[in-house]
């Protein structure tokens, strides 16, 4: 049978939220309370760098990264840190779109990396910073190339994180994209299975929908993203299964798009790819594997 995607699932629209009280731990959330001038300034340049994320606009990821750290935050200091980790976060992900791949890649997920950390020294056993790291360590194994050395040294400083990432996921939009990534493309035994990646990725978007219903109108510094995400990585494995499924792919993809129309990869790159897949009826396919359930 043909599994179809949803029109309701494909074509959500997430708004920001912050982590519900069923977060995993270390995921505690501080309550909204009136904004001074530092958390306003810290809001204007967490909505900037977002922003220039999904525009795949390095140079401003970059200069977001010093107008952060020059700004004292507070008692919000770890949520700059964290975004400072961020702003050079995607920086990464965004120079691997580029051809020739820029030469500080490498250097970048170094900085990323010592950004998240400042944030855990401050707010210890914070998953979104920890996910976040899991997936800088697997950028720079992927940088490290035929390393031996260094691969497996990147491994053992990432393996205590990532047991608690891929343990702890539980309704975190953010972590089940990291671990539906890991699922799917890391090495046997953790990875190479495309099916249980893409259970956990539209769990993933459920729990976008979800956390964004229950949390309309949460502080701009929360970390909200993660629905647009995960539909983004569904329409890449259903557009490069060894037989695509084209109409599933751009589903997904329209409905990432959707959410975020600014978004220069989804739009310029990835549905460009699966618009050019010969169309016709979609592949059959067995039913998808059962949603994974929240970790206790």
């Amino acid at each position: 049978m043909r599994w179809i995607v949803p029109a309701a699932i494909a074509m959500l629209s997430f708004a920001p939220a912050p982590a519900s009280a069923a977060s995993p731990p270390g995921s505690t959330a501080r309550p909204p309370s009136p904004a001074g001038k530092s958390e306003q300034r810290l809001t204007e340049l967490v909505a900037a760098v977002r922003s220039a994320d999904y525009r795949g606009d390095r140079a401003a990821l970059a200069k977001l990264d010093e107008e952060l750290g020059a700004l004292d935050a507070g008692r919000l200091n770890d949520y700059r840190d964290y975004w400072r980790g961020f702003a050079l976060w995607r920086r990464v992900l965004n120079g691997f779109n580029e051809k020739p791949a820029p030469d500080d890649l490498a250097a970048d997920a170094e900085k990323a990396i010592s950004r998240f950390k400042a944030a855990l020294a401050v707010h210890p056993d914070w998953i979104e910073a920890q996910l976040a790291m899991v997936g800088l360590w697997g950028n720079q194994i992927y940088l490290a190339g035929k390393d031996a050395d260094k691969r497996k040294a990147i491994l053992a400083e990432a393996g205590p994180t990532f047991k608690f990432v891929m343990a702890n996921a539980g309704d975190n939009p953010r972590a089940l994209w990291i671990r539906g990534g890991m699922e799917g493309w890391a090495p046997p035994p953790t990875g190479g299975d495309l099916g249980k990646a893409a259970a956990t990725l539209r769990y993933g978007v459920e729990c976008a929908w979800r956390e964004a219903a229950a949390h309309p109108n949460p502080p701009g510094w929360f970390p909200t993203w993660g629905g647009p995400e995960n539909l983004m990585n569904l329409a890449y494995i259903y557009s490069n299964a060894k037989t695509p499924d084209r109409a599933t792919a751009l589903a997904y993809a329209q409905g990432a798009v959707t959410a975020v129309p600014e978004w220069h990869f989804v739009r310029d790159i990835l549905i460009p790819r699966i618009e050019a897949l010969p169309a016709g009826p979609a592949p059959e396919a067995p039913p998808p594997p059962p949603t994974p359930t929240p970790a206790p």
